[in-house]
This record gives structure tokens, C-alpha cells and sequence, in this order.
């Protein structure tokens, strides 16, 4: 069986490049939110550098209680 490593960074990059295009990113919320937003400049976006997510959620701990 072949293993791939995944470089995130690569992965990362590739996805900010592809929707640092507003119109992109709308039809992209529109899908995954299920909503028809049509002005891609009422947009803000924010990028969050080096940011360390400091919680944990363990769903399997919580239903062997």
C-alpha cells in the first residue's frame, strides 16, 4: 500500500489563492451554507497568520461516559 504525505502548507496556499476572488469565495459560502448572497463586495476577508488552535474536542471520550 503507497502512502502520500500531504504537504498543508501547499494545500493551504493553493485554496487562499483560489478564493482570494470574492465573486469565488460568495459562490463558495452560497454552497456550503445553502444561502444566495449576491454582492461579493459586502466581503470582508481576514486572514489569520500562524494561528494555534488551543482546544480540543474528543467526540469518542464524551459518548463513552
Amino acid at each position: 500500500m503507497m502512502t502520500y504525505h500531504v504537504n498543508i502548507k501547499f494545500k493551504d496556499s493553493v485554496f487562499r489563492m483560489v478564493f482570494r476572488d470574492k465573486e469565488k469565495l460568495l459562490s463558495l459560502y452560497n454552497a456550503l451554507n445553502h444561502s444566495h448572497y449576491d454582492n461579493p463586495d459586502d466581503l470582508e476577508i481576514v486572514t489569520l497568520e500562524n494561528a494555534i488552535y488551543m482546544n480540543m474536542k474528543n467526540d469518542t471520550q464524551k459518548a463513552s461516559r
